[in-house]
C-alpha cells in the first residue's frame, strides 16, 4: 500500500452500501463517501489542472461529512490537504495560509465570507456544495485514481496539521502516507478492531487523535460516527450518544473522561458495547481512570501516547485490578517505532534515570514545512552512532523506563529549578493526583516569588493542611507547593490540555 486512498478503495468494494459516516448532516455509505469525494477530486482536477501535482489545499469547513469527503478529494486529486480550524482566529488563519500558499480553499459559505473580509483572494475559494453542484457526476472516477496510484509514493506527503509554535507562528507537520499506513496497520492487529466497530469521534479533524478515527473506519469498515460537539458538555447525553448507536471504540483525550467520572454519568449507563475505551493527551486523574473501570468492567482500557510529529508510539493496556495508587505508564513501543531516552547530553539514560523521550521509526513526519531550522532541531541524526542516516524524533518530554515500561514525567518546559534543585512539574502533579478526592492537578512555578503553586480540583473537601501531610510523605520537603489554589474546574486549552498559560496569567502574573 502506498497510498491513503487505497483504504477506501479496497473497503468500498467489499462494503460499498454499509454506512460509512453518521454525522449531523445525515449518513453516507461507503461508495456515497467515495462519490463525494472523486466529485471534489473532479472539480479540482477542472479548475486547478490534471491531479498529481503534491500542492497544498486547505480545507476550511466544520467537523463532519463534508470535510471528510474534502479531505479524500484532495488525496484522489494527487494532493496534499491541509485541515484548518474554522473557528480560530482570522489572524491565525491567515498566518497558516501565507505559510502554505494554497491552490485552493475548500470552505463553506459562512467561511468564504469570513475569509474574503480577512483578505483571501475570491479565485482561491470554494464553496463545497458549489463543487458537488458542478461535477454533475462526469467525473472519470478510474481515470483519477489509476493516475494518482501511479504518480505517489507512500514517503509523499498526505496532509500538514498545524501545531503551536513557540514563537507565535504556526508549525506545519508534514505527514506521508506511509506513516499513517503503518500505524492504522499496527492499531487494526493489536487491537482487533473489525468492520463490526463503531467508532465514535471526539477530536477535531486538525487534531492527530481524528486520524485513528478517520483511517481505522476507512480501513476495517467500521462505522464511524462523528458526534456532535455539543454533547461534550452534556456527560449524560453524551453517554446515551454512545449507547442508542452502539459505539464500541472511542479514542478521546483524557480530560473527557475526566469531566464524565466528575459528573458521575456512568451511574445509570451501561455501555454495554463499548469494547475499546483509549485515551491520549495529558496524563489520566488515577481517580478518574478508575471510575471508569470500576463501571466498565468487561472494556479494555489503554493509555495511547503520541504527538503531531510522531502519531502514536507508545502504548499500554490497563490492567482490569487498576487501583487509584498505581502509577498509569505509558507503556511499550508500538509495531515498528523505536523509543529512547537520552540525556541532556544526549547519551542513553540507564534504567531507572530520567531521559527525554525521543522517537525513530516508520511514524515520524517529514519535519516542518517550509522551516528547516525547526525540522533540523528536532529531527536529528540518532546521536548514538554516526554509521548511516537514522532520523529521531526529539519529544520534549520526559521518561523514565522500569521492566520495560515507560513511564512519563513532564515535560522539559515545565522543569524549573527551586532551591537549587531542578524540580519537573509533574511529579509534583503526579503525586498530587492520586491523593483521594483530587481529581486534577497543575503545578506552576512563581520565580519571583520563589514558590511552587498547586492549582486543584476536588470532589468534596481536602483542608490545606491535608495536602502538605499528604504530599510531603511521597515528595522531599523541597518539592512540596508552598502555594495551593482551588479551582472549580481547571482550565484547557483549545487541544484539551491544561491551560499553564491562562493559570499563570490570572494567578501569578496577575498579581506582580
Amino acid at each position: 500500500m502506498q497510498n491513503l486512498i487505497e483504504f477506501l478503495e479496497d473497503t468500498y468494494k467489499t462494503k460499498g452500501g454499509f454506512i460509512a459516516v453518521e454525522a449531523d448532516e445525515g449518513t453516507l455509505s461507503f461508495s456515497e463517501l467515495r462519490d463525494c469525494a472523486l466529485q471534489v477530486c473532479d472539480f479540482i482536477a477542472r479548475m486547478r489542472g490534471r491531479c498529481c501535482e503534491k500542492k497544498m489545499i486547505a480545507v476550511h469547513l466544520p467537523k463532519g461529512a463534508k470535510c471528510l469527503c474534502s479531505m479524500l478529494g484532495v488525496l484522489y486529486s494527487g494532493n496534499v490537504y491541509v485541515p484548518l480550524d474554522c473557528r480560530a482566529p482570522v489572524n491565525r488563519t491567515n498566518l497558516i495560509l501565507d505559510i502554505i500558499e494554497p491552490i485552493l480553499i475548500i470552505t463553506d459559505a459562512k467561511g468564504k465570507q469570513q475569509l474574503s473580509g480577512a483578505g483571501v483572494p475570491d479565485d482561491k475559494l470554494v464553496d463545497y456544495n458549489d463543487m458537488l453542484l458542478s461535477a454533475s457526476g462526469q467525473c472519470s472516477s478510474e481515470s483519477f485514481v489509476e493516475d494518482t496510484l501511479m504518480h505517489t509514493r507512500d514517503t509523499d506527503p498526505a496532509y500538514l496539521l498545524f501545531t503551536s509554535g513557540s514563537t507565535g507562528i504556526p508549525k506545519g507537520v508534514v505527514i506521508p502516507h506511509s506513516r499513517v499506513i503503518n500505524y492504522i496497520g499496527w492499531a487494526q492487529r493489536c487491537f482487533a478492531i473489525t468492520g463490526s466497530d463503531v467508532i465514535g469521534n471526539q477530536a477535531p479533524f486538525y487534531f492527530t487523535v481524528s486520524v485513528m478515527d478517520i483511517y481505522l473506519c476507512l480501513a476495517t469498515g467500521a462505522k464511524l460516527c462523528i458526534i456532535p460537539e455539543n454533547l461534550f458538555s452534556k456527560p449524560e447525553r453524551l453517554l446515551e450518544y454512545l449507547e442508542e448507536r452502539d459505539v464500541s471504540l472511542i479514542f478521546w483525550v483524557s480530560s473527557v473522561y475526566h469531566h464524565i467520572a466528575q459528573a458521575g454519568a456512568l451511574e445509570n449507563i451501561q455501555l454495554k458495547a463499548l469494547k475499546h475505551a483509549w485515551f491520549v493527551g495529558e496524563p489520566m486523574p488515577a481517580q478518574s481512570l478508575h471510575y471508569w473501570i470500576r463501571h466498565l468492567p468487561e472494556t479494555e482500557f489503554a493509555n495511547l501516547y503520541g504527538s503531531t510529529e510522531t502519531d502514536m508510539t507508545i502504548y499500554h493496556r490497563i490492567p482490569t485490578d487498576f487501583s487509584i495508587s498505581d502509577d498509569i505508564p505509558l507503556g511499550r513501543p508500538c509495531a515498528n517505532t523505536g523509543v529512547m531516552l537520552l540525556r541532556d547530553d544526549l547519551t542513553e539514560a540507564d534504567p531507572g534515570e530520567i531521559g527525554e523521550i525521543c522517537i525513530r521509526g516508520a511514524c515520524l513526519a517529514l519535519g516542518y514545512y517550509k522551516d528547516d531550522v525547526k525540522t533540523q532541531a528536532a529531527f536529528i541524526q540518532n546521536p548514538l552512532h554516526s554509521d548511516y542516516r537514522d532520523i529521531i524524533y526529539r519529544t520534549g518530554d520526559l521518561g523514565e523506563c522500569h521492566d520495560g515500561l515507560i513511564f512519563f514525567h513532564g515535560r522539559r518546559d515545565h522543569q524549573f529549578k527551586h532551591l537549587g534543585y531542578r524540580i519537573e512539574a509533574g511529579e509534583i502533579e503526579s503525586v498530587a493526583s492520586k491523593i483521594s478526592n483530587i481529581m486534577n492537578a497543575c503545578v506552576i512555578y512563581d520565580g519571583s516569588k520563589r514558590q511552587i503553586v498547586l492549582f486543584y480540583e476536588v470532589s468534596g473537601e481536602v483542608s490545606e493542611l491535608e495536602l502538605r501531610r499528604v504530599l510531603m510523605a511521597d515528595l522531599p520537603v523541597y518539592m512540596v507547593p508552598t502555594r495551593f489554589v482551588k479551582l472549580d474546574a481547571m482550565p484547557l486549552n483549545a487541544n484539551k490540555k491544561k491551560d499553564r498559560v491562562l493559570l499563570k496569567a490570572r494567578y501569578i502574573e496577575g498579581e506582580n
